[in-house]
């Protein structure tokens, strides 16, 4: 009979996805891993298995509670102009909250790790996609909305954001400030004129 977990696994996955996401991958050690989580190497190890083991199971948590989070207006706002709109200037926003800097924790593994780890490359294809849909779903509202025009290449402009919303995420990881960010976001905007 196994001993129920002296731990919260949710809290254990936050504590975990933080030092990956500020540190990145390698930079990140399991003595980072073990003072972060409170965990021991053995639970640690006999919950998670190694340390990329727990960072996929990181990468997973935090597509749940982040990106979730991070796109719910492009699911739930009826105009998909608004939508995207509103998604682009509070990914602008938050990019510089707090002089956070970190970016999107599935953006920076995959320029992290995705050239030579498959399993973070996949992940990270599927998350793109994920988000390409979304758009293709806010545009296409947008449309039957009248706010967008009925001209636009729906897939190459989805594809267009996808990736702009990776840059701005990028230039906040690298930075950025709130003006550059607010100037590159309305730039991006400007392709659904």
């Amino acid at each position: 009979m196994s001993r129920p977990r002296a731990f919260d696994e949710e809290s254990v996955l936050d504590n975990a996805m933080n030092i990956f996401w500020s540190k990145g991958f390698e930079s990140t050690s399991v003595q980072d891993l073990v003072n972060e989580t409170g965990l021991n190497r053995a639970s640690m190890y006999a919950s998670f298995g190694d340390k990329k083991a727990l960072f996929l199971r990181v990468l997973d948590h935090y597509s749940l509670k982040i990106s979730t989070k991070r796109f719910a207006d492009l699911r739930e706002i009826e105009d998909g102009r608004k939508a995207i709109e509103k998604t682009f200037r509070d990914t602008a926003k938050t990019g510089c909250k707090e002089g956070r800097h970190k970016g999107c924790l599935i953006v920076n593994s995959g320029m992290e790790l995705a050239p030579h780890d498959p399993e973070t490359a996949a992940i990270a294809h599927q998350a793109f996609r994920r988000v390409e849909d979304m758009f293709v779903a806010a545009l296409s509202r947008g449309i039957a909305h009248g706010s967008i025009s009925s001209d636009k290449n729906v897939r190459a402009l989805a594809r267009f954001f996808a990736g702009s919303i990776q840059g701005v995420q990028l230039m906040s990881r690298r930075g950025a400030d709130q003006e550059t960010l607010e100037d590159y976001t309305e730039t991006i905007l400007a392709a659904l004129n």
